[in-house]
């Protein structure tokens, strides 16, 4: 099988015209660009806890969707990252763009350097509609969004109902060592930007 190739970006975002595969890109601390997309549902947010096959951050909670952009891909083709995860076909004109973050994580043996593409999505379907890759998502919870950012910003827990990749209703208490500690603070300033959205009149 042939390896997926990701273009590797300069330090500004910008196109290199290399490409690599993604463990490479990993190994060697290369920009690189992803996709984020967070999922709404009335005043919740939906997480997936990670599986415990992931390479970095197995097992922690995270944007409820995300992924890398394959060399080339735009939006469109990137989306296919929802339906392979969580079961949700996704268009992209359904979808709305909430910024870029830059962010740079440090692990042993690799590098995390990405230009995140952060998106927002409202879908009102129960959790149990979801069709979960155990491979990547182990679980999806829903939590009320102050609740969410309290979690962040101040520790404690957050009551979620939960979903889990065998179709089971898997609810939790999360608490602050589920967090994504590197990604805690530009995760917070992102569900800050979400609330926003939500609270924003919809035509």
């Amino acid at each position: 099988m042939q390896e997926e190739l990701i273009d590797v970006l300069d330090e500004n975002g910008n196109n290199t015209g290399k490409q690599k595969p993604r463990e490479q890109v990993h190994k060697d601390g290369d920009w690189h660009r992803s996709f984020h997309l967070w999922i709404v549902n009335g005043n919740d947010v939906l997480l997936q806890r990670r599986s415990a096959k992931k390479d970095l951050e197995a097992n922690k909670i995270d944007v409820t969707v995300g992924g890398h952009y394959s060399a080339g891909e735009g939006l469109e083709e990137v989306l296919r990252e929802t339906e392979e995860e969580i079961g949700l076909f996704v268009r992209p004109e359904t979808v709305s763009h909430l910024g870029q973050n830059k962010i740079e994580r440090n692990y042993k043996g690799a590098i995390d350097r990405e230009f995140q593409e952060v998106y927002v999505l409202e879908k009102n379907q129960p959790l149990d509609h979801y069709y979960l890759n155990c491979d990547e998502v182990f679980a999806i919870y829903e939590v009320n969004i102050d609740k969410l950012i309290n979690l962040y910003q101040n520790g404690g827990f957050a009551a979620a109902n939960g979903w889990d990749c065998q179709q089971r209703v898997n609810n939790a208490l999360l608490i602050e060592v589920d967090l994504i500690e590197q990604a805690r603070a530009q995760t917070l300033k992102t569900l800050k930007l979400v609330k926003g959205w939500m609270l924003e009149p919809k035509t």
